[in-house]
Formats: structure tokens, sequence, C-alpha cells
């Protein structure tokens, strides 16, 4: 995908910034409770936002994770998405899109898991992660790289943290100064540096 946008600047180019709520820290034997998406422009412009809570019937209790960390109750998986439905609509956001998250690899895990256990495929092109690209500004680690903390330092807020959506836009809101700070404009910059 990436080598159709060669020559041009990243205003051009989408972002599928993306993020997970989960029952727990791994990707092959935990699940995806809530999935956000917002599709974003290099130079900061929202063109879309999707969130969803993904339908789940788990019987055990306890099985929700960090309860405390994102507040999810098992009526709000009532009214979600089958996982099904969540990897397909997630599908047709990363088809052309770079695939963006704060701790990448994270994200992927846990979104590969759900793929894999239902025989499905999904393409990550990139992918690009706010984490790895904060990390790098600041190679001696003086500052946190939390993404909280990383949306302090460039004045972004949103409504709430822990909340697939709002952690997805604030990635997103990041993701420019970001760029911008480590002097990428084009997608060759971007591939070169980071591997996209």
């Amino acid at each position: 995908m990436l080598d159709s946008l060669n020559g041009k600047s990243l205003a051009e180019v989408k972002f599928a910034v993306v993020d997970t709520e989960t029952t727990g820290l791994s990707g092959s034997n935990d699940y995806v409770l809530q999935l956000g998406v917002v599709i974003t422009r290099g130079d900061g412009t929202i063109e879309d936002q999707f969130v969803t809570f993904v339908r789940r019937f788990f019987w055990k209790p306890g099985r929700l994770g960090a309860y405390k960390v994102h507040g999810i109750k098992r009526s709000d998986l009532r009214r979600g998405v089958r996982p099904e439905a969540m990897l397909s609509r997630l599908d047709d956001y990363l088809r052309d899109s770079i695939f963006v998250a704060h701790n990448a690899k994270f994200d992927i895990g846990f979104l590969t898991g759900e793929a894999d256990r239902l025989a499905k495929k999904l393409t990550f092109n990139g992918p690009l992660d706010t984490l790895r690209l904060s990390r790098a500004l600041d190679p001696k680690r003086f500052n946190s790289h939390r993404l909280a903390d990383v949306m302090k330092r460039y004045g972004v807020v949103v409504a709430r943290q822990h909340d697939a959506l709002a952690d997805a836009l604030g990635a997103a809101m990041v993701l420019p100064h970001l760029l911008e700070q480590h002097g990428v404009t084009t997608v060759e910059q971007l591939s070169a540096h980071f591997g996209v």
C-alpha cells in the first residue's frame, strides 16, 4: 500500500488510529471488550470516528479484566457487536490506512488473537507506534511516555482515559505533533525513519 503513496505529503495519507480495551494483557488468552478507531490525516484532520463494545457472553465472574481501569460492564457488552462484525469494520478502515496505536504491539496482539480465533486475517499497513515516536524524541527517558503524559505535553485533552475512542482520539491528536518534531512530512521519510 505504501508504495502507492510515494511522493505524497502526510496530509494526503490516511491513518487509522486504534485503541482497544481488553480483559487482560495476553492477546492470545484475553479478549477485546471495546474498539475505538479514529481516521485522521497526517496534518491532524480527523475524518471519521468509530467505537463499539464487543458482545461477549462470559459466565465466570471477573472476566471483564481491570474494571477499575476501563469501567466496562457486562450490560455494555450486550449492546456491542459480535467479534466478527468488529473485525469486519476494522478491516474496512485498515485497507487504505496506515495502522497507528500507542503501544501498537499490544493492540495488534489482541486484534490478531481475535482474528485467529475466527480464522480471519487482518492486514496492518505499518504499524506506526506513537509510543515509539515519543520515546525516540527522549532517548535518555527523562519523561514518561504513557499516553496521558504525552497528551499533556502537547496540550491534548479528551473526555476520559481508558475508553477506546477517547484513547484513540488522544493518540490521533498527538500524532501530528510527534511527526512534526521528527521532521517527517512525506511517506518516504516515514518509511525511512520508522520502517512503515
